[in-house]
């Protein structure tokens, strides 16, 4: 894992723009422009969990979220009888409706999963169909391998030319996601409640536990930035011309 870790990051300091943080002081996007924005996660309950509270927010607005995830499955794995895929495919369904966002679901088992040469063309394919203005996806320091190689995936799709703006989201912080250092805060309060009861659909996870940790991420975050509830993003350095959320963040208090 360790050695994936660095083989990412050497990536992503050789082959384009690195991240940085910052205030979105002046997006890219027009007045009143709706855009499309992926949310690209590696696990039903990640986008949910990590920028649950984003998606609300952007759908709020009238903007289109297209939930993506990578991974549903374990092999031959069965919950309460039926397979893996099944239960959580419907689950994350559940929780896009009540979200607002439209999901999309890859056919990649969990132990399947790699950012090599026939996946990265897959989900670039994809991503150019689907022509997101933003799209928002894992930080890529973290333990579990499936997320990082989700934010390898949309990395690279990144650096070859997107014309989309590119996001991280954390998961889990400090079990997962590593040496994320935020400056972009999202206030929460308008809809905590439904992030809540979106991470709830994915009953095979055992939401309580999942929330209970994020629960105080957010709190964390909202010291950090002078409100009760946040959540943290990293905006990757902006090409001329790439979109930025169409959404009001915080800074970090001084």
């Amino acid at each position: 894992m360790r050695v994936l870790l660095v083989l990412l990051l050497g990536g992503c300091l050789l082959s384009g723009p690195v991240p940085h943080t910052g205030a979105d002081q002046h997006p890219q996007t027009g007045e009143g422009k709706k855009l499309r924005v992926v949310v690209f996660g590696a696990h039903p309950d990640d986008p949910e969990s990590g920028c649950g509270g984003l998606i609300a927010l952007l759908t709020r607005g009238g903007h289109e979220v297209v939930v993506a995830y990578a991974t549903c499955f374990r092999g031959q794995r069965k919950v309460g009888g039926e397979p893996e895929a099944v239960v959580r495919r419907r689950e994350a369904t559940e929780a896009c409706r009540l979200l607002g966002a439209r999901p999309h679901f890859f056919d990649y088992a969990h132990e399947k999963l790699t950012a090599d040469a026939a996946t990265l063309q897959a989900v670039s394919a994809w991503l150019k169909g689907v022509k997101p203005d933003v799209v928002v996806t894992h930080w890529p320091l973290d333990t579990h391998p499936n997320h990082h190689v989700t934010s390898s995936l949309v990395w690279q799709c990144y650096t070859q030319g997107a014309p989309w703006g590119l996001y991280f989201f954390e998961v889990m912080t400090d079990q997962q996601t590593l040496g994320f250092r935020p400056e972009l805060y999202l206030d929460l309060e308008p809809v905590y409640p439904l992030k809540k009861q979106a991470l709830g659909r994915h009953q095979s996870q055992q939401p309580e536990g999942i929330w209970k940790a994020h629960d105080l991420m957010s709190r964390r975050r909202g010291g950090e930035c002078g409100v009760t509830y946040a959540e943290a993003y990293v905006r990757a350095a902006p090409a001329q011309g790439r979109p930025a959320l169409p959404l009001a963040f915080l800074g970090r208090k001084k």
